[in-house]
């Protein structure tokens, strides 16, 4: 059994961090959405969808606009943390199994990411070709926090009042993760009438996935003696060129002071080849990392790498949203119908605008973060081998959402500000919290405004975003893969026991360049 049990390790940090991402919530990839103006006023933006982005958040919009260029960025500085417990709400012991307060058993107080501000940039442009013709091309990811590193060892005192390290409690679910997943967009926009406009965009989405992680490997007997466990580090690596799919938008004006807008998303699952990296005997028996993996040179090295070693598979849930804006105009003239199809300036025609906009995130997809390896692959150091199903539930729930903002022109022509704010349900079973993805509830405050220069939009925004915690009491249902066949190559406990916790602040610049 003590040989199998080293494999465990290589497939915890693949199928554990397989869904790790750059992003988060509403759809669990993208929660609320980029871009500056929609993130000052509360992320509205169907009904209204009067900038390039629109090539992707609404492309019926792009035929009521002048050709265009966006570029924008949003510096998101986010905060995760995460406190491991046990069934009885104790804190869990470097061995990961054995409950304990303090120094006798797991660190109290909880783990937290470490993460760099990161700059999630938008580019989007926008081509008047005829009078009713346009064509929109956009080129940005979910609305995401980038790299996430969590530590592998924290500081502990032991029972003699020695200061030294242990394995970081959340190792089994997530040490790094460093994903990119970019969505081209190439979308074209027709006005049927002047009040009504379709739009369809076609995505060719890239995904780069690199996580790592650890499990357990002897699964029986919960111990502190680290050189009994054989802890195994993984680190999984993936790229699918291709991640097509599709949006289709809707905008109507059945009123000259009320705008609808309605947007609908579908994009096929990332699934692609995925290499692994395999530690194994990370550990020595005190917790301290083993310094020598090669302690026989390069024939007894217990180092396993496979470029081509199985298949990662995560579905993205589609969504929809439906918006209502009304808008009142600056003067009673602006309220002449134009002729032919309009263009839309809230900046020069409006005095104020106020949107309401309803989400639906289809996040039920997400039932398991799906990974098999091939048969008969080995680990180095022992005479096991990768199992073949290395499957982790997620148990995503369907998210419903609603956000309220808008605009007020201060100066016509040239100067407005904005605010808002947004809501959506929870989507997560605290069971199977996860801290690659935090789905707890969400609520976001924001504000901003934009300023016109010339030909030029300058936008600024602010966002708060507050999440539910998730807490399971120490009762999670994710259990560990190991390398013991005794317990089907799963850890007997779960090693996402506890409570997960975030924040995110971010700050947003842009310009829109029209001509």
């Amino acid at each position: 059994m003590g040989a199998r049990n080293l494999v465990v390790g290589a497939f915890v940090g693949s199928v554990l961090l397989g869904g790790a991402g750059v992003a988060r919530a509403s759809s669990g990839i993208d929660s609320p959405d980029n871009g500056v103006v929609q993130l000052g006023r509360g992320n509205t933006y169907v009904a209204r969808a009067d900038d390039p982005l629109a090539a992707y958040y609404n492309p019926a919009g792009l035929a009521f606009q002048k050709s265009g260029v966006h570029l924008g960025a949003h510096l998101m500085f986010m905060d995760r943390c995460f406190s491991r417990r046990d069934v009885n709400g104790q804190p869990v012991s470097p061995g990961g199994g054995i409950p304990g307060p303090g120094a006798a058993g797991g660190p109290s107080d909880p783990v937290c990411a470490e993460t760099s501000p990161f700059p999630n940039p938008q580019i989007a442009a926008n081509f008047r070709i005829t009078r009713q013709l346009a064509i929109g091309l956009s080129v940005m990811g979910p609305h995401g926090v980038g790299k996430m590193v969590w530590p592998e060892s924290v500081p502990y005192t032991n029972t003699l009042g020695i200061s030294t390290t242990q394995p970081a409690p959340q190792r089994h679910l997530l040490i790094e993760s460093d994903s990119l997943i970019v969505n081209p967009t190439l979308s074209v926009s027709y006005a049927i009438k002047d009040w009504l406009s379709i739009g369809a965009g076609f995505i060719w989405g890239v995904a780069s996935i690199d996580f790592v992680n650890f499990t357990e490997a002897t699964s029986q007997i919960p111990t502190d003696d680290f050189s009994g466990n054989q802890e195994v580090k993984s680190t999984l690596s993936a790229f699918d060129g291709f991640v097509p799919g599709v949006v289709i938008g809707v905008m109507a004006s059945p009123h000259k002071r009320l705008d609808l807008g309605a947007w609908f998303k579908w994009q096929d699952a990332i699934s692609t080849r995925t290499g692994v990296k395999l530690e194994s005997l990370y550990w020595r028996a005190g917790g301290q990392k083993n310094e020598n993996p090669c302690p026989m040179g390069p024939a007894g090295c217990n180092i396993t790498e496979d470029t081509d070693a199985g298949t990662l598979k995560f579905r993205i849930p589609l969504e929809a949203r439906l918006g209502f804006r009304y808008h009142h105009p600056l003067r009673a003239g602006s309220l002449v119908p134009k002729v032919g199809p309009k263009v839309r300036d809230p900046l020069a025609d409006d005095l104020f605008d106020i949107e309401v906009d309803f989400t639906y995130a289809h996040n039920s997809v997400v039932d398991v973060l799906e990974v098999r390896f091939d048969e008969g692959i080995r680990v180095n150091g022992t005479p096991g081998n990768i199992p073949t199903n290395a499957d982790i539930p997620h148990k995503w729930k369907n998210v419903f959402g609603v956000r309220f903002g808008g605009d007020f022109t201060i100066i016509p022509g040239f100067i407005a500000v904005r605010a808002g704010g947004f809501f959506e349900t929870n989507g997560q079973d605290p069971a199977y919290l996860n801290p690659d993805f935090h789905l707890g509830s969400r609520v976001g405050v924001g504000g901003g405004g934009s300023v016109r220069l010339g030909p030029v939009d300058v936008s600024l925004a602010y966002q708060h975003t507050f999440f539910e915690p998730l807490d399971n009491g120490g009762k999670g249902e994710v259990l560990g893969l190991s390398g013991d066949a005794t317990t089907n190559y799963r850890s007997v406990h779960n090693v996402n026991g506890g409570r997960l916790e975030s924040s995110l602040n971010e700050v947003a610049l842009g310009a829109t360049y029209r001509f």
